[in-house]
């Protein structure tokens, strides 16, 4: 997975993902470069951090996989090595279903470089792995059945991918223990809080910033830390910033990122001069419907009724979308 932004120009970080089919256990290593070395030895990496050993990898046809180097190492230590066939990314549907699942949803699109980044994004895979190995739930597909034109899928019951290998039977009881004591001892709330803080300070490393996230100065690497997440007194809540004062500025930044990836309003912006009155109802109350906000602008200005019109029934059909609104409401949200 290329962390590269807009532009594939340049170097960039990469992610190597790998997901086990059986349990759906995955790992997320950071690449500073992508070579055949460092994927070497993220999958060195990799085979500590599994619960069971790697008996075999499957991969595309990168010549980061299909190199002299990494099929030498599995047949040194007795992987079996396969690839998926030319232009067929659903040979490699597993993991591609875990990169955006996971890898997207959390690190986002924004350009990666440097080694701060690559540490910080070290550090936000620590945490992560433990969330989503141990507190999220997944189900797999048992079978399917054709009815006519309907297709029925038969599911297994939902389980994480900690609880699969233990039901399993296949690990020792040594480290069915050892999994066991570690899951237990961690508190969910607390490691998604600090999964959180990880995740901004990988935004802030981000080049020109992630447009939900204001500029500020550089900030010293945050590490991950275990104890932080295990059972005992609560920490101390954190100060959470007034949104209303950061609006507009996430709304400048946001429009600012957009001129530099090339977006272009189609016409004139029809709301022009009420975006403050907008702005202050949706601080007010987030759920507010947009119906309901057009319906407020036409009582408040009658002579704008036409051109009201005309934003709302564009964007009804998608081709207008005010471009405040998602950060405003899920800054309402927070609150």
């Amino acid at each position: 997975m290329a962390h590269c932004g807009v532009d594939v120009e340049g170097g960039y970080l990469y992610t190597l993902t790998l997901t086990d089919v059986a349990t759906g256990w995955t790992e997320c290593l950071p690449l500073l470069y992508r070579s055949q070395e460092a994927v070497l030895a993220a999958l060195q990496r990799a085979r500590t951090l599994f619960p069971f050993p790697i008996l075999g990898i499957d991969t595309d046809n990168g010549g980061e996989f299909i190199n002299e180097v990494l099929i030498a190492y599995c047949e040194q230590e007795q992987i079996t090595f396969s690839r998926g066939r030319p232009y067929l990314k659903n040979d490699q549907c597993f993991v591609e279903q875990k990169n955006g699942a996971i890898v997207r949803q959390v690190v986002g699109y924004d350009r990666l470089v440097c080694e701060k980044a690559y540490g910080q994004l070290a550090e936000l895979y620590r945490a992560l792995r433990l969330y989503v190995n141990c507190f999220q739930p997944s189900m797999k597909l048992l079978s399917k059945q054709r009815d006519g034109k309907k297709v029925r899928c038969v599911y297994d019951p939902a389980k994480t991918p900690l609880q699969r290998p233990l039901h399993s039977g296949v690990l020792s009881e040594q480290k069915q223990q050892e999994l066991t004591e570690v899951a237990g001892n961690l508190d969910p709330i607390r490691l998604f809080q600090q999964l959180e803080q990880l995740q901004q300070a990988v935004f802030r490393c981000a080049v020109n910033c992630s447009p939900f996230v204001p500029s500020t100065l550089p900030a010293p690497l945050r590490v991950f830390s275990v104890e932080h997440c295990t059972a005992g007194n609560l920490p101390a809540e954190r100060s959470v910033s007034e949104p209303t004062a950061e609006l507009h500025t996430l709304y400048r930044e946001q429009e600012r990122r957009k001129r530099v990836l090339g977006w272009r309003r189609t016409h004139k912006d029809p709301f022009a001069g009420e975006w403050d009155q907008i702005i202050s109802w949706l601080v007010a109350n987030p759920e507010r419907s947009s119906s309901d906000i057009f319906r407020e602008l036409q009582r408040r200005s009658p002579d704008a009724l036409t051109h009201y019109k005309s934003a709302r029934s564009s964007a009804a059909c998608g081709t207008y979308e005010p471009a405040c609104w998602k950060p405003l409401r899920s800054s309402g949200k927070q609150k």
